[in-house]
């Protein structure tokens, strides 16, 4: 099982475009479908060539989460409810291996905010649910859960945008998708499948807004569910801290050293 690490070092690429095996449901060809528009021999290879399948899960520790910002067009600390997966990374219980959920509590802030067992149904309102990322990201991962079937269209149910105006919105290209989920526990099934978009290009984004259905969806049938966002960095690993620090700051920090320095050749030349 490969984790996400610096530099994606322990990736565990598919490397075979006819590998026969089924994850959620869904196998290369799926995803030669969903990438490429057909099932064969030639997309299959396309999506080996470019690096899109890691037979491992995202490894989300240390790195900092996106803000949910907005939910249906709402405030998402007033409106809105979570959901909850019962089977718990790391215990041995009942649910074991189970996509039974419980709904439905709390607003929807606390549901869309960490990478854990709770989540969020979002509209198919582009810009209705914005996650503001924390920093410019070069890509950012989204965080599934299943909660029911059929397979693997439940696995896939969701289109994310990209923006740096939270007016303007580009339909995000998804450049890799973690099989196993975001557990390392691998009785735990609901987490689906991870997946990492950008725009296609080098440029970055700050805000990433999710709608149910759309064209990066199998299925649409109006309940999709995420748990989070994250904005990521070229090499697919998340900003550490989430701070970035503010143009403002940024002065004041100079002018500080400028300050600094003006008096360490004060002192010199006394």
């Amino acid at each position: 099982m490969a984790v996400l690490c610096a530099q994606g070092a322990q990736a565990a690429l598919i490397t075979d475009p006819n590998d026969a095996r089924v994850w959620q449901g869904a196998n290369v060809g799926t995803f030669a479908t969903l990438f490429y528009g057909a099932n064969n021999a030639t997309t299959r290879q396309q999506v080996v060539d470019n690096q899109l399948l890691d037979d491992g899960y995202f490894n989300a520790a240390g790195y900092a989460q996106g803000s949910l910002i907005k939910f249906n067009g709402g405030n998402p600390n007033t409106t809105g409810y979570y959901g909850y997966s019962y089977d718990q990374a790391g215990i041995n219980d009942g649910w074991d291996g189970s996509y039974g959920y419980g709904c439905c509590a709390g607003n929807a802030a606390i549901g869309g905010n960490a990478v854990d067992e709770k989540w969020i149904q979002t509209n198919n309102v582009v810009g209705a649910t914005i996650w503001d990322l924390g920093f410019q990201a070069t890509k950012a991962a989204v965080f599934n859960t299943i909660d029911h079937g059929p397979l693997p269209g439940e696995a896939i149910e969701s289109t994310v945008y990209l923006s740096n105006d939270m007016v303007n919105w580009v339909l995000a290209v998804t450049e890799r998708v973690w099989l196993e989920g975001f557990f390392s526990d691998t009785t735990v099934l609901w987490d689906g499948f991870t997946y990492a978009v950008g725009t296609g290009t080098a440029s970055t984004f700050r805000y990433a807004a999710v709608i149910w259905g759309g064209p990066g969806a199998l299925i649409a049938d109006g309940d999709n569910e995420i748990n989070a966002i994250m904005g990521l960095k070229g090499d697919f690993t998340g900003n550490d801290d989430g701070t970035i620090p503010e143009p403002a700051t940024l002065a004041l920090m100079g002018a500080g050293l400028l300050g600094l320095a003006a008096r360490r050749r004060k002192r010199q030349g006394s």
